[in-house]
């Protein structure tokens, strides 16, 4: 079987040249009240809680469930999520007295929150031309 390029090959120019739309599904979300507020980072400076230093950030109503969200032309990369339900609409992440959000948080590979949010590693995804889904179930650590 021969391939137009080796599998594993470094990107070709036109895939490195690649823009596509990125589809969010938000799933878990326990209401439609609020605001979902997202966050895409290239990198970890800023993650999770810095939207001034996404490469795409937004808030969005929450008109069905589960919420998919796009975001176009963007670049093919290494990208971290992360999503807050600001169900009160104060565009903060509200905690209680022990520092525990009281809204959901959910982050890109759904990994398990424990002792903080998690890092830009453990919430890595590659954007690619044959990646282009990214699912977060959104978590609620207090009633």
């Amino acid at each position: 079987m021969q391939y137009s390029h080796p599998p594993n090959s470094p990107l070709s120019t036109l895939e490195k040249n690649w823009l596509g739309t990125l589809t969010l599904e938000v799933v878990g979300l326990r209401n439609q009240t609020g605001l979902i507020n997202i966050a895409v980072f290239r990198g970890a400076d800023g993650f999770p809680g810095d939207p001034g230093k996404a490469v795409r950030s937004g808030s969005f109503a929450i008109t069905t469930l589960p919420l998919m969200i796009q975001f176009s032309e963007l670049p093919i990369g290494s990208y971290a999520i992360s999503a807050h339900h600001d169900e009160n609409m104060d565009a903060t992440l509200n905690c209680n007295a022990l520092g525990i959000p009281k809204e959901g948080i959910g982050f890109s590979g759904n990994p398990k929150i424990w002792r903080g949010a998690p890092s830009f590693q453990r919430s890595l995804f590659e954007f690619t031309p044959s990646n282009t889904f990214v699912s977060i179930t959104m978590k609620y650590l207090l009633p």
